[in-house]
């Protein structure tokens, strides 16, 4: 077996003093170093670790992280501008959720793989509010990745997703759009909610038609109670209140899928 040393250059128990300009840092290994508002431009960070590291309300332009590995080091106010986070990991980092606006890459399997580092990684310092958004940004992008497997003209996607390959992903992203209609894949409350109204109009119009003599607001009304099961079979015909206990129970347990989800992040 042919082997290679590979050693990285350390950078270890260093505040840096100055702005930083042009410079080629791949593969050094960045240890305990302090950096307080200071401005990184066209520097190159490729495939470098950065542990236990200050870099606080510091700015980042055109920066190309590649590769980098971050592990317990503060990024708090840091800006990112036009900046590249191809394959990092992150582990432990204090960064600011403003991150998943700005920064994730153009390809949405690549940003895909970053929010889900990132996803974990806010729940490792307990930023929940982040985990969740996160989680809300990875549903998007893995629909997005499925789409255009599936129908994108792209080359990238042709030359990859071929026959068969093609027409499951096109399975997979139907069965994606209609989870995502129903609950948003396990991220929107106000989709479930949606639905909530839309069974009940739509019971109202039934038994509109079916109780002519009643008028509009009573038909909703009665709509409302057949949804949350207080009308009897008495008052209803049963032809209603099945349904509707079906659907009820359906929204409801969708409901309590998402609360335990996100409570489960925490």
């Amino acid at each position: 077996m042919e082997l290679k040393k590979h050693v990285k250059t350390a950078i270890k128990d260093h505040e840096v003093t100055a702005n930083v300009s042009g410079e080629d840092l791949t593969q050094t290994e960045l240890l305990r170093v302090f950096a307080v508002k200071k401005v990184f431009t066209d520097v190159v960070f490729k495939q470098c670790n950065f542990s236990s590291s200050y870099f606080r309300n510091c700015r980042f332009i055109r920066c190309d992280f590649t590769g980098a590995i971050f592990k317990d080091t503060n990024l708090r106010g840091s800006q990112f501008e036009e900046c590249k986070f191809l394959y990092t990991a992150w582990e432990k980092t204090l960064l600011d959720e403003s991150f998943l606006d700005t920064c994730l890459p153009s390809e949405e399997n690549l940003a895909r793989d970053l929010v889900r580092s990132l996803r974990v990684n806010f729940s490792q310092v307990g930023n929940y509010e982040a985990v969740n958004k996160a989680a809300s940004i990875e549903v998007k992008l893995t629909g997005r990745h499925l789409y255009n497997a599936a129908y994108s003209n792209q080359s990238y996607y042709r030359s990859k997703y071929k026959g068969f390959a093609r027409i499951e992903y096109g399975f997979r992203h139907a069965k994606w759009k209609a989870l995502d209609l129903l609950w948003g894949n396990g991220e929107s409350v106000a989709r479930v909610a949606v639905w909530a109204l839309v069974a009940v109009a739509i019971i109202a119009v039934a038994l509109g038609f079916y109780y002519p003599e009643r008028g509009v607001v009573d038909a909703a009304g009665a709509a409302i109670s057949v949804f949350w099961g207080v009308r009897t079979q008495q008052d209803v015909h049963p032809a209603f209140l099945v349904p509707a206990t079906v659907i009820r129970f359906l929204l409801f347990g969708l409901f309590m899928a998402i609360l335990v989800k996100r409570l489960s992040r925490r």
